[in-house]
């Protein structure tokens, strides 16, 4: 399993992927927001399960490679990441997702993560 992969069935879980969720039912496992098709709270809808993994993985691979407008780059840490993703402002438990995503990624990956790891460190181009 690839860290983008990783990070992101972490994220899909912690968002509460099931069917009674808004998640669920715009098919956008990362709860992205503001793309071209929203819901009425401006949550990204998309056509198709597969349609909605794959723009959260995008969304991930673009913090991860510093490709992105909110300066998370390659030595950012997973908080750091996590402060943009799910900020406290939103009234999101930053921490706690953090923690659950690092949680995640380290069996998944076989490795130790951490809240304070650089994401140079988790992510390998593939």
């Amino acid at each position: 399993m690839i860290a983008l992969e990783a990070i992101a069935d972490a994220i899909q879980s912690f968002e509460g992927w099931h069917p009674v969720t808004k998640s669920y039912r715009n098919r956008n496992p990362g709860n992205l927001e503001g793309g071209q098709k929203v819901d009425a709270k401006n949550y990204d809808v998309f056509g198709t399960f597969i349609d909605g993994y794959q723009a959260l993985l995008n969304e991930l691979k673009a913090k991860f490679s510093g490709n992105n407008r909110h300066g998370i780059s390659p030595d950012s840490t997973l908080l750091d990441l996590f402060n943009v993703y799910a900020p406290p402002s939103d009234n999101n438990p930053t921490h706690e997702y953090c923690d659950f995503v690092a949680n995640w990624a380290s069996q998944a990956l076989g490795q130790t993560i951490k809240a304070s790891t650089l994401l140079k460190d988790i992510w390998v181009d593939s």
